[in-house]
């Protein structure tokens, strides 16, 4: 079985995984592969994010992680590989590098990696052809069929620490200039920014620094209110950061409950919106924009405002705040100029 890869490792695995993914691409040989390699085997944020992707688009657990499950699922979609198939591909590479063998990872399946192949496929008990179909892959790789579906979320394994993280806007939900304004999507006038606008204030942090300084929670309660997104009851609906991220042209945006993916996009100068359930930061239902961490905390900027009961809410032990989270609503900086 394969190990498990993650953020900020660096490792000849994370190539082929990116092949295998179609991250990146082999159409002719590669002529210097070591180089290759070691220009393309960090597992950095931005790798996080698109592995978030495909792992959501292959109905696994979008944590970032590569770990049986997401290798079996890579495995399941691999194209025959041999002499006559396939004989210049990424797939080609990625089965080199898995291999070894003192093979040359150049993409090309010759005789030498149809040799090594038959070999592999012996000692699994495989017919040995030579050829790396589905069962080949499927050995090497992992049975999507015999691997157990992880648990939803990460128990936060990163431990990075940056020094350059940069706090977003601090917006407040009960501002005198839009916390008296009705947000509601059923006519309920006693529904307000106030007391229910915690969803648009978090992301207007984010929209606000990084993209347009003038943006202010109200505005995106508009479009919230006008793309359906306000729920009858419960504030906002997650289906909002998906909008968001089409309408402000966000390349990279990842829902996931994994504290690695999390801490990942922070790293890569993103922030998060944390929809929290009871406990240090709400009684019920609360949205939250993180910014920073550390080896023990997430530090947020939190839309409700501090009041005579309690002072301000900052940061939280990440252990708390693991166990608290419903989920994380990751953006990166990357816009498609939308």
């Amino acid at each position: 079985m394969l190990k498990t890869i993650r953020h900020n490792d660096a490792d000849k695995l994370i190539v082929a995984a990116k092949l295998l993914m179609g991250v990146l691409s082999v159409k002719e040989q590669i002529k210097d592969p070591d180089s290759y390699i070691k220009a393309n085997q960090a597992f950095d944020a931005n790798f996080v994010a698109t592995v978030c992707a495909w792992q959501e688009k292959h109905g696994l657990t979008a944590d970032g992680v590569i770990g049986a499950k997401t290798w079996a699922a890579m495995g399941a979609i691999q194209p025959t590989c041999s002499t006559s198939k396939n004989t210049i591909s990424g797939a080609t590479m990625a089965l080199q590098i898995l291999l070894g063998s003192n093979l040359t990872c150049d993409g090309i399946y010759g005789k030498r990696t149809k040799s090594a192949v038959a070999v592999f496929q012996d000692s699994r008990k495989l017919a040995a052809d030579g050829i790396c179909g589905a069962k080949t892959w499927a050995a090497m790789l992992g049975s999507v069929e015999s691997q157990v579906v992880p648990t939803s979320g990460s128990t936060g394994t990163i431990t990075q620490v940056s020094g350059k993280f940069q706090s977003t806007v601090n917006y407040k939900q009960h501002d005198s200039r839009w916390g008296k304004k009705v947000y509601t999507s059923c006519g309920n006038k006693s529904q307000t920014m106030a007391n229910s606008g915690c969803g648009p204030t978090a992301m207007a942090n984010i929209i606000a620094t990084l993209i347009d300084k003038t943006v202010t929670p109200w505005d995106l309660a508009q479009l919230a209110m006008k793309w359906g997104d306000r729920t009858a009851s419960s504030g906002t609906a997650t289906s909002f950061f998906r909008h968001i991220q089409e309408h402000y042209g966000f390349k990279k945006m990842v829902g996931t409950g994994s504290l690695d993916v999390l801490k990942s996009c922070l790293d890569a100068g993103g922030y998060v919106v944390c929809r929290m359930g009871p406990g240090y930061w709400t009684s019920g239902g609360h949205y939250i924009t993180a910014w920073k961490y550390d080896a023990n905390n997430i530090y947020c900027n939190d839309p409700s405002s501090p009041s005579s009961k309690r002072a301000e809410r900052k940061y939280q032990k990440q252990s708390d705040f693991l166990k608290q989270r419903k989920d994380f609503w990751c953006f990166w900086p990357e816009r498609n100029g939308g």
